[in-house]
């Protein structure tokens, strides 16, 4: 068997690859997708960027796939979010991905599969004329005054800089703006987060004859024993979704 021949290599430092663009979107959750989609729209030349591999977030990720603040609230809600919300409401309501749970504190809330709304968000973007950079991390914001003129951006293929007329800083921590040497407001008192469970094989009918002032008042209870300082919350069970 001939032995394989090889060579010496070195990585070989190159400039900055340069993107232009009208508009330079700064993350690609639901807020970032809606802003890049809607430019893209108005006929604007769009660069949505993520530090993820893949779009949509928090949106996709997280555990339970819930819109809150879709609706408004009170007995007869009516919708006060439009833009790519109709068009994902209009969708996946046709595939059946989608939940409605009303009547609880005049909330409205809607469920949605995750997975179904993963891939419409991959269909629409590659649909639409938004140019795509993943995995880039951003490094330096060069800025005239109040004006960010271009970012520097790190990917595994090397540094981009990305120049626009405009940015979104859709990071949802205010990461450009901070990067940036602007003002960014934080509140003067800690904000806590949120913690979502999913159980599953529960009884459907069980939680919907749940007394929901007696599991406020057990979750009242059982959170200061545990020092928590949020003491109330939702439950509600997804369709189909308990266990046989």
């Amino acid at each position: 068997m001939a032995l394989m021949q090889t060579r010496k290599v070195r990585r070989q430092t190159a400039a900055a690859k340069v993107i232009e663009a009208d508009i330079a979107v700064i993350g690609a959750g639901i807020a970032g997708l809606s802003a890049a989609l809607e430019a893209a729209r108005l006929g604007r030349r769009v660069v949505l960027v993520d530090g993820a591999p893949t779009l949509g977030g928090q949106a996709v990720g997280a555990i339970i796939g819930t819109f809150c603040g879709l609706f408004s609230n009170g007995p007869q809600p009516y919708q006060v979010t439009h833009g790519i919300a109709d068009d994902i409401l209009r969708e996946l309501g046709e595939e059946g991905a989608l939940h409605y749970i009303t009547g609880r504190r005049n909330t409205t809330i809607v469920q949605y599969d995750e997975v179904a709304l993963s891939r419409w968000v991959a269909r629409t973007v590659a649909n639409s004329s938004v140019d795509i950079l993943l995995g880039a991390i951003l490094r330096h914001a060069d800025r005239d005054g109040g004006r960010v003129r271009s970012l520097l951006l790190a990917t595994r293929h090397g540094d981009v800089e990305l120049r626009a007329q405009g940015y979104v800083d859709a990071t949802g921590d205010a990461a450009l703006a901070w990067l940036a040497g602007f003002d960014c407001q934080e509140p003067e008192s800690p904000v806590y987060g949120t913690q979502m469970m999913v159980l599953e094989g529960i009884d459907e009918a069980a939680v919907a004859a749940i007394d929901r002032k007696e599991l406020e008042r057990r979750l009242a209870t059982k959170s200061s024993n545990y020092g928590l300082r949020r003491h109330d919350g939702f439950v509600f069970a997804a369709p189909d979704a308990a266990a046989a």
